[in-house]
């Protein structure tokens, strides 16, 4: 019996070894999805107590709620609502990365870093990935709007504070020339306004968009000593790059050196011990086996291999850059990374803070690590190729057109390409005229930023069968 008792116990013991990680893993995502940098009156607001009419926001209410009674119910609508529209995930019936702060007696409306850096595929949320849906510019517009009214007389020197703000937040986002075309694209253009402000000056017009899908965050700590998200540009050593879109949307240099040692702990002790989401549907194994084999003979000499520890799970390790002449991949986010900005930088207000990887500026971008890549689909940094399968191919067999509406739900998954599904042979004609026009639910690889291009190599690439594809992308299901 007491043999049995200690087998028992070290099989208990042994199992809770083996879940830290897992254990780990659900505390950080529920620290980060409930977490905002909002802090005296600075942060990425909505003007004050608009949050109370959030349901007002855009020129096409669909849903007449005047007649429901029961304020549960009311909310949903609102909520689903402002979901479909903006492309804010919902999950436990909130939107995430949205919240709802008391401040001087005021309701402030505040976005959190899970707006864009929480999402969904195949139905399942995943936090950490980028969100496949978010509109900025719509939100932008739609709240600038409201904005220019709001409040009107309100002589509070609170309220007024955050609410020219939240104005200028609002007029940055929707100024079409630096704004993203497509939804699922945020502006890195928008940080970049920041720099201009700093100096007093006003940001020109032509100074590019920077469109790129919201980047993963599992591993991200030990991306840093590569770099900064797509490209390596930014130094990975300063963590107040991180602190980008914030900045922006703060207008305040003070704010970011308030929350520094939040950002700091965010990244290394919460954002570090994010997995990546599992594979939810069935794996042919004898498809792995093979395809592993296809990963080494085509993958592995840019994007590394994937090794686990005892337990199973990923053991991160550094990407490389990949020069922009082997990768051909679309150019514009390079260019974001000017003479002009990195001087107005160096000489910024914020200087001390933040630095460039001087030998990674406008050289190429990172082969990231696989892990969970079944789910950050679509793919590239501008997310301009809708499936796994559609990477292996020759760019010209690619998508040219793809919808981006509820990209990440369950019937918008191709499980066999993994990836967005495509428009069928009856619709696509409509569709692509309706891209043409500037459609912003369809991804359209004809605009500025959005090219499909690169990432196709002839001596590995050109090589595979259809069977050697579809092995290759089960193996990757894995990651």
């Amino acid at each position: 019996m007491k043999n049995l008792i200690f087998i028992v116990s070290f099989l208990t013991l042994f199992s809770s070894l083996a879940d830290v990680r897992v254990l780990k893993h659900q505390k950080a995502a529920d620290i980060f999805t409930n977490w905002h940098f909002f802090e005296n009156g600075r942060g990425m607001t909505i003007s004050p107590n608009m949050s109370r009419l959030m349901w007002m926001l855009g020129e096409d209410r669909r849903a007449d709620i005047k007649h429901i009674k029961d304020p549960k119910e009311k909310a949903d609508i609102i909520t689903n609502f402002i979901a479909k529209k903006y492309g804010f995930v919902v999950q436990d019936e909130k939107l995430m990365g949205v919240f709802n702060v008391k401040y001087k007696n005021m309701d402030i409306g505040v976005l959190g870093c899970t707006a864009c850096h929480s999402g969904k595929a195949a139905g399942i949320f995943v936090p950490g990935l980028g969100n496949k849906t978010i509109d900025p510019y719509t939100v932008g517009r739609d709240t600038l709007r409201i904005q220019r009214f709001w409040g009107f007389g309100n002589r509070n020197p609170d309220f007024k504070y955050i609410h020219e703000k939240a104005l200028y937040f609002a007029k940055v986002t929707s100024d079409r020339n630096i704004a993203s075309l497509t939804r699922g694209l945020v502006p890195d253009s928008t940080i970049k306004t920041f720099f201009y402000k700093d100096h007093g000056l006003p940001y020109p017009k032509d100074m590019g968009r920077g469109q790129v899908k919201a980047p993963h965050l599992w591993g991200i700590k030990e991306k840093r000593p590569a770099g900064v998200f797509n490209d390596g540009s930014l130094s990975g050593d300063s963590y107040a790059w991180i602190f980008g879109a914030e900045l922006f949307a703060s207008d305040s240099g003070e704010h970011l050196r308030a929350v520094l040692t939040q950002i700091k702990w965010l990244t290394d002790k919460v954002l570090a011990n994010l997995l990546p989401p599992q594979y939810p549907f069935k794996i042919d194994k004898d498809r792995v086996l093979r395809g592993q084999e296809v990963y080494k003979n085509t993958c592995i000499k840019c994007h590394g291999g994937h090794e686990r520890d005892p337990q199973g799970h990923p053991i991160y390790t550094t990407p490389k850059v990949i020069p922009k002449h082997i990768v051909k991949t679309d150019e514009e986010k390079l260019n974001i990374i000017d003479d002009e900005f990195i001087r107005l930088v160096e000489t910024g207000s914020l200087r001390d803070l933040l630095t460039f990887e001087e030998e990674n500026i406008r050289k190429g971008y990172f082969a990231p690590k696989l892990w969970g890549v079944w789910s950050r689909f679509p793919y590239m940094h501008n997310g301009s190729i809708p499936s796994l399968y559609d990477i292996l191919l020759p760019p010209e067999k690619r998508p040219i057109i793809f919808s981006m509406l509820e990209a990440g739900e369950e019937y918008r998954f191709d499980k066999e390409r993994v990836g967005l599904t495509l428009f069928d042979q009856r619709e696509y004609k409509r569709k692509l005229r309706s891209a043409i026009k500037g459609d912003r639910d369809i991804y359209y690889i004809k605009r500025e930023g959005q090219s499909n291009q690169g990432h196709y190599f002839v001596k590995t690439f050109g090589k595979l069968t259809h069977e050697d594809r579809l092995d290759l992308i089960e193996y990757l299901k894995t990651l």
